[in-house]
């Protein structure tokens, strides 16, 4: 009977590419004001007047609310003016000493202690005059900085203190992003570290620029914050998502994802061996097209790290030099013969 010929699966192979790999992990973040401050009174006093609510924007020196504190002016107008009265009395007691040192009646030192006097009655007059001044503007709260009152939290007639917060102001402009993370991924939020942002199919970039030392006790996860350029007109609360790189394998021995394959809970790749180009390992019933050469697969279990989805890392099973299938046929296993496509290029 004549033999029938058919001709041999085609394949393409290539070398593992030395490459770095690097995989991506992905947090919904949270866009703030990159400047927050926290407005509290200098002085104590009932609230008489509330001039902001949430939401309203106000620039630096505006009135927030105005405290009564007359009790704390009426104090320090009554040490000032006890201040004045020393200092009237060190003065007189001064030129007295001074008229009586020129005719020898009294000694320098005596003086000396005089003119001491009147220099520290002058010192505390100053510092009480000082205090009458603030306190007189201290009830009238300012805007530290332009902005926008994100809360507040006054009450008319409601007694502020020191330690007490009337409102919040988030500063002009530029913003920050908040998102927390495992602590498996501490290691790739350090500070420095640059990460990518997309919101509604518009990229930013940032940088990140603190991470919390300890985790949120309800959570469990820790804090980072990153700086974010061009988001000035997004509405602070807003969600973004945030990309930065967790895991890095520089230099690594890489195939195209598409060539692993898996069998048994094992990993492979198919590698080919080349049998000669005159043909002469050819079975009677296969032919070889010109230009290709005639190779051997061998099904070889590899050990793999990471993937980015287009290259996947191989740790071991295959050297630098092993020549790995990346196309697929049906007739793929351990043993079988094909023809190999020249390399493009």
């Amino acid at each position: 009977d004549p033999i029938v010929t058919v001709p041999l699966s085609s394949v393409s192979a290539e070398a593992p590419e030395r490459t770095d790999i690097e995989l991506e992990t992905s947090m919904v973040g949270t866009l703030m004001p990159a400047s927050v401050y926290y407005v509290m009174p200098k002085t104590s006093g009932e609230i008489r007047e509330i001039y902001v609510s949430q939401g309203d924007t106000v620039n630096e020196g505006d009135p927030i609310c105005r405290i009564d504190n007359e009790d704390q002016v009426e104090a320090a107008r009554i040490q000032r003016d006890t201040a004045r009265i020393a200092v009237d009395t060190a003065k007189t007691s001064l030129d007295r000493m001074s008229a009586l040192l020129q005719t020898g009646d009294v000694s320098r030192q005596t003086y000396e202690q005089a003119k001491t006097a009147y220099d520290q009655a002058c010192a505390q007059l100053d510092a009480a005059q000082l205090s009458y001044d603030s306190q007189s503007e201290l009830s009238v709260v300012t805007a530290p900085v332009s902005g926008t009152v994100e809360s507040e939290s006054m009450e008319l007639n409601a007694m502020a203190a020191p330690s007490s917060q009337l409102c919040v102001i988030s500063g002009e402009g530029a913003r920050k992003v908040q998102f927390s993370v495992p602590d498996r991924l501490l290691s790739a939020v350090e500070a420095g570290v640059p990460v990518h942002m997309e919101r509604q199919g518009t990229e930013y970039e940032g940088t990140i620029t603190s991470v919390d030392l300890m985790p949120n006790t309800q959570t469990g996860l820790f804090g980072v914050e990153a700086s974010i350029e061009g988001a000035e007109n997004i509405a602070v609360g807003s969600g973004i998502k945030v990309y930065f790189v967790s895991e890095r394998s520089e230099d690594a021995l890489t195939v195209p994802t598409d060539a692993v394959t898996y069998d048994g809970g094992l990993t492979y790749v198919y590698t080919v061996t080349y049998d000669g180009d005159s043909g002469e390992s050819l079975s009677e019933e296969a032919m070889i097209s010109e230009q290709n050469r005639l190779a051997t697969v061998h099904k070889t279990a590899v050990e793999t790290g990471l993937s980015d989805g287009e290259r996947t890392e191989i740790i071991s099973g295959i050297e630098d030099d092993a020549e790995v299938i990346v196309s697929w046929t049906a007739q793929l296993y351990e043993g079988a013969q094909v023809q190999v496509l020249p390399k493009e290029g």
